[in-house]
């Protein structure tokens, strides 16, 4: 018979091991509730700022403050290129000088890590850059754009424009073979400074008119026997015929259907610019001007495109309509609109 003492013993025995499952149960509990909430804080909690990038100093970066730009914005863009070390120190420096509405706009060239001193006596004092916006727009004639150039640019001379698009001062690989820009000065706004020469401008735009086209699939074209040269042609004539952008397409199928079978194009663009006559309406003695670009007179492509056209020209003159018109007509004086037709 067991002892009262061993009774005691062994229920004291049983109820520690009843009792210990529990609190295993619970400390788990507790340490992946601590894993946890240390994970969320972590997630949660804001990163360490990123350090500055330094810049090295004494590096010249052009900044433009535009016109408009509050004390606040040009702080930060100073501080953004560098050129001061805290946009928030810079801008109560320039509060306690009270500079803050001789502020200029324009194109500064300043140095990076600068002293405050320095830089807002650049940016209330000193002369910005002189910039001049051009805008060439689409369908104009190298004599055209040269006009517009020397309007808008009052410091080139026309002689010295003229000197420019001589072709032979260019190796661009689209040039080869050409005998004459025209159709190459891309039509784009574009933006120069006095250090421009006439030579400069006009490489700018043949540069333009490489990023616009070097992009483009030229093997639809080429599987019909067109170089890029054809399609540059093709496109100045559509620049100049269609008015209604959903009408290149059509205009381009009635002249690669015309191509197709040998047929004059009897185009007034191409007699417009034989005759260099862009106004008016074209007369029947207009149409018997004996020239390779009259389209009334002769089949086949003219020698040259007639005028610069915009990208979606190009893009018209590779990819026409899949129609089957041979002519077109305008039918609204007012909203410059064709009527399309097979005979």
């Amino acid at each position: 018979m067991k002892s009262k003492r061993h009774k005691i013993i062994t229920n004291k025995v049983k109820s520690f091991l009843n009792v210990v499952p529990i609190k295993i149960v619970l400390l788990t509990v507790l340490i992946t509730v601590l894993i946890l909430s240390s994970v969320l804080i972590s997630c949660s909690s804001p990163q360490a700022p990123k350090e500055k990038q330094t810049l090295e100093k004494g590096i010249e970066v052009q900044v433009e403050i535009k016109e408009g730009m509050s004390l606040t914005q040009i702080a930060e863009l100073l501080a953004e290129k560098g050129i001061v070390d805290d946009g928030f120190f810079f801008k109560l420096y320039v509060q306690q000088e009270g500079k803050e509405k001789n502020l200029l706009h324009g194109k500064f060239n300043l140095l990076t890590g600068s002293e405050y001193k320095a830089v807002l006596s650049s940016i209330t004092s000193g002369t910005p850059e002189v910039t001049y916006k051009i805008t060439i727009p689409e369908g104009f004639t190298v004599s055209q754009t040269l006009d517009r150039i020397g309007q808008e640019i009052p410091f080139l001379k026309r002689a010295d424009l003229d000197k420019a698009v001589d072709i032979s001062n260019y190796n661009y690989e689209f040039l080869k073979d050409i005998t004459s820009l025209e159709g190459f000065l891309f039509p784009k706004t574009y933006e120069v400074t006095v250090n421009y020469t006439a030579q400069n401008i006009i490489e700018m735009l043949l540069t333009q008119y490489q990023l616009e086209t070097g992009k483009l699939d030229y093997l639809p074209a080429a599987n019909k026997n067109f170089t890029p040269y054809d399609i540059l042609i093709i496109a100045s004539m559509i620049e100049r015929e269609a008015y209604v952008p959903e009408e290149r397409p059509l205009i381009s199928a009635v002249i690669h259907n015309r191509l197709k079978i040998d047929m004059i194009l009897q185009i007034d663009a191409t007699v417009r610019y034989a005759l260099n006559k862009w106004d008016g309406i074209v007369t029947f003695d207009d149409l018997e001007v004996d020239s390779p670009y009259n389209t009334y007179l002769y089949a086949g492509l003219i020698p040259t495109p007639i005028c610069s056209p915009g990208l979606a020209s190009i893009e018209a003159a590779i990819n026409p309509a899949d129609v089957d018109f041979l002519f077109y007509s305008v039918n609204d004086e007012i909203k410059h609109t064709h009527s399309f037709s097979k005979n």
